[in-house]
């Protein structure tokens, strides 16, 4: 477990001791504990909660993403054990711990935290979800396997979790206006297809128009090459060839992505991207792994620079 630091002002240590002398969490939330009870709908049910919840756990970086926006630093993430992730995501260091891996989080450091609020994914964390609800309660959402829509509606799930439901409708409103912005700075003229590859050792998953940066691709007015429901298609050299899509979006971490061994391959050299320079490497991190606001904003910028040199 590790603790990032980053500098603070001796006022806001000052607030901080006194919150802790009053028995509340120094992590950063509502500045006003409500005694509302409210039931909170999610992927497994309903959750009671009671009041502002302060101290919350995130096990999914897109949960991460959404507090911040919603001023909220959690006091625990499951980070994968890499806290450069988090730093990225947020923009600088925050005060958190470490409550390991996403795909198995430490319930023990997780209850040690004392949290009033854990969200959790669907798709990682059901199976632990009771494990989960008796250490606090536990708003499940569909992140890892989420489409956009579905991490908007997390949005308002969260805010209203966090009792404040009205600040994650102007959040959306607020991130709406910036991506129509970024929508209208793509050229009119634009009619090739988009492709984004996650490219690893030894083999490549394309994403296709449902999933998450594919549905943020649709929202900036791009045409996604694979259209389907799946989020996800692993393909082959041949199958990705007979894609062939006119910008091909190639996001790895992998020291030699099998993209590199087919460099030489003349199935991969005569694809269209290929051949007329229209193949950029991006960051696996904003564009799979966040899956966020912010980094659906940071998508869209990456795309105007990479692809039309508009820098915003």
């Amino acid at each position: 477990m590790h603790r990032p630091v980053r500098l603070i002002t001796a006022v806001f240590t000052a607030a901080a001791l006194l919150l802790a002398a009053t028995g509340c969490g120094a992590s950063a939330g509502p500045s006003t504990k409500s005694a509302e009870q409210r039931s909170i709908a999610h992927e497994l049910g309903e959750t009671e909660i009671t009041g502002t919840p302060e101290r919350v756990v995130a096990l999914e970086f897109s949960f991460v993403d959404t507090l911040l926006v919603l001023g909220v630093d959690p006091v625990g993430i499951a980070d994968d054990d890499d806290e450069s992730r988090v730093t990225q995501l947020a923009g600088d260091k925050i005060d958190y711990d470490s409550v390991g891996t996403r795909s198995e989080p430490n319930q023990e450091i997780i209850a040690s935290l004392a949290p009033d609020l854990i969200i959790a994914d669907l798709d990682r964390h059901s199976a632990i979800y009771e494990q989960l609800s008796a250490i606090a309660p536990t708003v499940v959402l569909n992140s890892r396997e989420g489409s956009y829509k579905d991490i908007r509606d997390g949005v308002l799930t969260i805010a209203d979790a966090l009792g404040d439901e009205p600040k994650g409708e102007a959040v959306l409103a607020a991130h709406d206006k910036t991506m129509s912005g970024y929508a209208d700075l793509i050229p009119n003229t634009e009619t090739r297809t988009f492709q984004l590859a996650v490219a690893r050792d030894d083999s490549l998953r394309l994403h296709t128009s449902g999933s998450f940066d594919g549905a943020v691709l649709n929202a900036l007015g791009l045409t996604v090459a694979v259209q389907s429901e799946k989020p996800y298609e692993d393909v082959d050299l041949e199958r990705v060839a007979g894609v062939n899509p006119g910008v091909l979006l190639i996001a790895t971490d992998a020291n030699n992505p099998i993209t590199a061994q087919w460099a030489k391959n003349a199935v991969w050299t005569g694809m269209t991207a290929i051949a007329n320079g229209s193949s950029y490497d991006v960051d696996r991190n904003v564009f799979t792994r966040f899956r966020g606001l912010r980094s659906a904003e940071l998508v869209a910028r990456d795309i105007l620079s990479h692809v039309y040199g508009t820098r915003v």
